[in-house]
C-alpha cells in the first residue's frame, strides 16, 4: 500500500470554509481507480504560518501503479482546479511512502 499525504496552504480570508471546499473534491476522486481511502483534516500544527489555513489530505493507494494512475488522471486535475486559486505561498508539501 502507498500513502500519499499533501499539506495544502490556503490564503486566509479568500474562501469561507476550506474544509468544505476540499470535501467537494471527493466525487472527482471517487472516479479514479486504486484509491483505498481518502481523508481530509485541518492541520493544527503550531508551526503553520499565521497567514494561512492549512489542510491535510491523506490518500491511500493499493500500490504504486494506482498512485501513478491518480497523478496523471484528468479527474485529479479537475479536483485540483476547485481550490488552486486560493493557494498561499508556499502552496503545498507532499509526502509519499510505502506502508
Amino acid at each position: 500500500m502507498i500513502r500519499h499525504i499533501v499539506i495544502l496552504n490556503f490564503k486566509k480570508g479568500l474562501y469561507p470554509d476550506y474544509l468544505s471546499l476540499m470535501e467537494k473534491t471527493k466525487p472527482y476522486l471517487s472516479e479514479i481507480p486504486g484509491i483505498m481511502s481518502y481523508k481530509i483534516f485541518q492541520n493544527e500544527s503550531k508551526y503553520t504560518p499565521k497567514n494561512v489555513i492549512s489542510i491535510g489530505v491523506e490518500i491511500e493507494f493499493k500500490d504504486q501503479d494506482a498512485l501513478e494512475i491518480f497523478m496523471a488522471h484528468p479527474k485529479h486535475y479537475e479536483a485540483n482546479a476547485l481550490f488552486e486559486k486560493y493557494y498561499a505561498d508556499p502552496p503545498y508539501m507532499v509526502l509519499t511512502y510505502k506502508v
